[in-house]
């Protein structure tokens, strides 16, 4: 059948997992955590990964993110399953947008889980469904920018949630703060021009539409900035953006 890696630190759900999942005649490699994770990509490309979000290290989103970034097109292909019992309407729309193609959430049933493995087997090839998963994602934020219901039936479809971008956040520590600001001339002339955009844009894709880009190219790029500037994540940039606190004067 196929070859699955599942990457996960809690040992009973591996061996849950990995033996319902060779009862369909699969090979089954497990990891405990991200790091292990991606050594085993270095020696073997898996049909399917299904990956935990919340581990140690290096948590499910960095491992997401290496692999839908690696040059490497086998493992950037990997269909990857996202597992979590965080089921929360940023997450879905997240796993989306970063390149998951399903979204599973614990606790879940055996016959969810194989029916699941699957769908990331069967029909159309990764490339195809990431974009198809993306698109429901990004079509999901935008009704959630909008105050509206999510369509039911998307891969990454909730209740009704708008915490991608305005989820209450702590204060981020004074030091991270200058730390960043410190790090703001490391950008390129379009990054910070995107910054400085969505410090009055009411929206994402109000941003996107100004610059004539996709909400998902902007999303990229919010990323890349994170990274550059040293800030957890996504949502954490776009509050110390909008709330003047990375921009406004020192």
């Amino acid at each position: 059948m196929a070859t699955i890696l599942v990457v996960d630190d809690e040992p009973d759900i591996r061996q849950l997992v990995q033996l319902n999942l060779e009862l369909d005649g699969h090979r089954v490699i497990t990891a405990g955590d991200g790091n292990e994770a991606l050594k085993v990509l270095e020696t073997e490309i898996p049909d399917v990964m299904l990956l935990d979000l919340n581990m140690p290290e290096l948590d499910g989103w960095a491992v997401l993110q290496r692999i839908k970034e690696a040059g490497d097109t086998d493992i950037s292909r990997i269909p990857v399953l996202m597992l979590t019992a965080y089921d929360t309407a940023d997450n879905r729309v997240r796993g989306g947008i970063e390149g998951a193609i399903r979204y599973l959430t614990k606790p879940f049933s055996p016959v969810a889980l194989r029916d699941e493995i699957r769908g990331a087997l069967e029909g159309d090839p990764e490339p195809v469904k990431r974009r198809r998963a993306q698109q429901a994602a990004l079509e999901q934020l935008a009704r959630m920018e909008k105050g509206a219901d999510p369509l039911a039936g998307s891969p990454f479809t909730r209740t009704r949630l708008t915490r991608l971008e305005h989820r209450p956040t702590p204060a981020p520590e004074p030091k991270l703060v200058t730390d960043a600001r410190h790090k703001l001339d490391d950008l390129t002339e379009k990054q910070r021009d995107l910054l400085e955009r969505l410090s009055s844009a009411a929206s994402v894709s109000d941003a996107a539409t100004d610059l004539g880009v996709s909400r998902s190219n902007v999303y990229a790029s919010l990323r890349r900035i994170s990274r550059k500037l040293g800030i957890a994540s996504v949502p954490d940039l776009l509050v110390l953006v909008r709330d003047g606190s990375l921009l406004g004067e020192a």
